[in-house]
């Protein structure tokens, strides 16, 4: 404490001023299922932390906690939408190419078709991870928390630890 005042708090602890992602723009900007591995890499740390310095309140780390899963679920759902839309595309494309004759060409939509569902498999195993708060929605979810932690730790260490008695 200086002159009884608690220290001042930097402003990059409250602020978040470098954010990667824009998680409302429109599906168009999304590229499948990066998106959801983007977002599920994201600084879920920081987030906690910072989250815990602005209020250190359980019922708060709780809703957020939903957020992040609500947030996660809406990005699925554009990623299978954005699939399914291209799945039909890549479709009409190959019995069109096919009635063409163009053979080379449509093997090479087959393999982009594999692959696409390939993806949507992944995109259905993420999102039954969700449900069961399990794989890789996990590792958000424990980086959140132990941020979250981190920042009540720092409220004590400014505020109770740092005075004399």
């Amino acid at each position: 404490m200086l002159n009884g005042h608690l220290p001042p708090i930097p402003e990059d602890i409250f602020v978040e001023k470098d954010i990667n992602q824009d998680w409302t723009s429109p599906v168009s900007s999304f590229t499948g299922i990066n998106t959801i591995y983007a977002y599920l890499q994201s600084d879920f740390e920081s987030k906690g932390f910072n989250d815990a310095l602005t209020s250190p309140d359980e019922k708060y780390k709780e809703d957020n906690l939903r957020l992040i899963k609500f947030d996660l679920e809406i990005i699925i759902s554009k990623v299978k939408t954005y699939h399914d839309s291209f799945l039909k595309e890549l479709e009409f494309h190959i019995n069109s190419r096919k009635r063409s004759g163009l053979v080379d060409l449509v093997e090479e939509l087959l393999s982009k078709k594999e692959d696409l569902e390939n993806h949507m498999r992944k995109v259905s195993d993420i999102e039954e991870s969700l449900k069961t708060d399990s794989g890789l929605f996990e590792r958000a979810i424990l980086a959140y928390k132990r941020g979250f932690t981190k920042g009540l730790a720092s409220i004590t260490q400014r505020t109770l630890l740092a005075k004399e008695f």
